[in-house]
């Protein structure tokens, strides 16, 4: 549940003191009469929970969540709209197996001063010499829209590849996410995209595209 409802439609169907959830924290209780967690936690860069039950609970729990007048149901397309809008990377699109977190600007979720893990020597070292590309968000300058797995360019060599994109109904312009080179990734640098084998032009930007105000 996401936005900025959802916490007077959760309330009512629980015991928990819901509002009492920090940001990025759970607790364990009743949702509905069913065993849950609820997580402050959210793919869509808005404030919300995410409920977690057993299976055989998850039938009256949508009911109850998603009865006339409560929450409404949107589907996957809604919501990799808006957490690429919110800069979330999807794994299998914008990080996998071949990504570093450092790379993904996500190095903030890697503790390197708290004790031993798998590849932990690898990003010692990537973050003392520097990552040698970075996953930037663009917007695109040229009409057209830039898919996964389109092919980015600068003259006649490829630069890199679109993880990420689509057309942002918030902001009202096409978007995206790509890995650059670093001496390409700063935010006001152009490339080039090639769309059906057009180089349709794109700039960095910050990200997030979109954040919720507080």
């Amino acid at each position: 549940m996401q936005g900025p409802k959802a916490e007077s439609l959760l309330a009512p169907l629980t015991s928990l003191g819901i509002a009492m959830i920090p940001y990025y924290h759970f607790a364990q209780g009743k949702v509905a009469g069913a065993e849950v967690f609820i997580s402050r936690t959210g793919y869509t860069g808005e404030d919300g929970f995410e409920i977690y039950c057993r299976a055989g609970d998850a039938e009256q729990l949508w009911h109850a969540l998603a009865g006339p007048g409560r929450a409404e149901p949107c589907g996957l397309g809604a919501r990799d709209t808006l957490r690429l809008e919110a800069g979330l990377p999807l794994y299998g699109n914008d990080i996998d197996h071949t990504t570093t977190p450092l790379e993904a600007d996500l190095g903030w979720i890697v503790k390197l001063d708290k004790g031993d893990f798998s590849g932990r020597d690898v990003l010692q070292r990537e973050k003392s010499e520097g990552p040698k590309r970075k996953l930037v968000g663009f917007e695109m300058v040229d009409r057209g829209i830039a898919r996964h797995g389109y092919s980015i360019v600068d003259g006649k060599e490829e630069i890199g590849v679109v993880t990420s994109g689509t057309h942002s109904p918030t902001l009202k312009k096409p978007i995206g996410l790509a890995y650059l080179p670093l001496d390409k990734a700063a935010p006001g640098n152009e490339f080039a995209v090639l769309i059906r084998g057009k180089e349709t032009r794109a700039r960095v930007v910050p990200t997030p595209f979109y954040k919720r105000a507080r």
